[in-house]
């Protein structure tokens, strides 16, 4: 059994490539933080408790706090004219209109910007498909937003971007309601060696 009980401080394990990092912080009143990441910021994070039993660290991700994904509102109109349109108001969580937002469609490849009052359109030929028209909503340290749309039907949309840590993508991916299990090799003041699927971990001890 180990003999501390407790860990403190900052531990953290870089790839062999030295672009993926991973983090662990822990505080005496046995809770933890966790992050991952590469060069675009971090990928994964995770609040918790951890416990040492016997010869294994747990860690109980029950405290991670979720971030509000953007979202939109959409309302929808027919016509008889061969082409439909796609017309977007871009915010942000304040209802500020955001300025140069990057909107493309897929598969159909077409792409256009937000202007100064937030507004983007698309306009496509109207067509009966079994498959979905994606818009893509993209912003610097915004979550991205893609919306599923029909290929015969007219849509106005509100769209609401909510910040994100991660540039290019949504949030990063939070890991809630899990509890993971190392085997404990040795702890002391300068690292943690950990053993989970076989394989070991070394974390490093940071300095304050």
């Amino acid at each position: 059994m180990p003999a501390q009980q407790k860990i403190n401080g900052k531990y953290s394990m870089v790839d062999g490539t030295g672009y993926f990092w991973t983090d662990y912080t822990f505080d005496i009143n046995s809770t933890f933080t966790f992050e991952e990441g590469g060069d675009l910021g971090t990928e994964s994070y995770g609040q918790g408790h951890y416990t040492i039993k016997n010869d294994s660290l747990f860690l109980n991700y029950d405290l991670t706090e979720l971030k509000e994904e953007s979202y939109f509102k959409a309302k929808k109109y027919y016509n008889f004219k061969d082409s439909i349109q796609i017309k977007l108001n871009i915010y942000n969580y304040n209802h500020e209109p955001l300025y140069n937002m990057q909107v493309y469609a897929f598969p159909k490849r077409k792409s256009t910007e937000s202007d100064k009052n937030g507004l983007a359109v698309l306009k496509f030929k109207k067509e009966k498909r079994k498959d979905k028209l994606e818009i893509h909503i993209d912003g610097e340290f915004l979550a991205k937003q893609i919306i599923y749309l029909d290929f015969d039907i007219n849509y106005n949309i509100d769209v609401f971007m909510n910040e994100s840590v991660i540039q290019g993508f949504g949030h990063p991916e939070a890991i809630k309601n899990q509890i993971d299990r190392f085997k404990i090799i040795e702890i002391s003041e300068k690292y943690i060696r950990l053993e989970n699927n076989n394989k070991e971990i070394k974390l490093i001890k940071m300095l304050q």
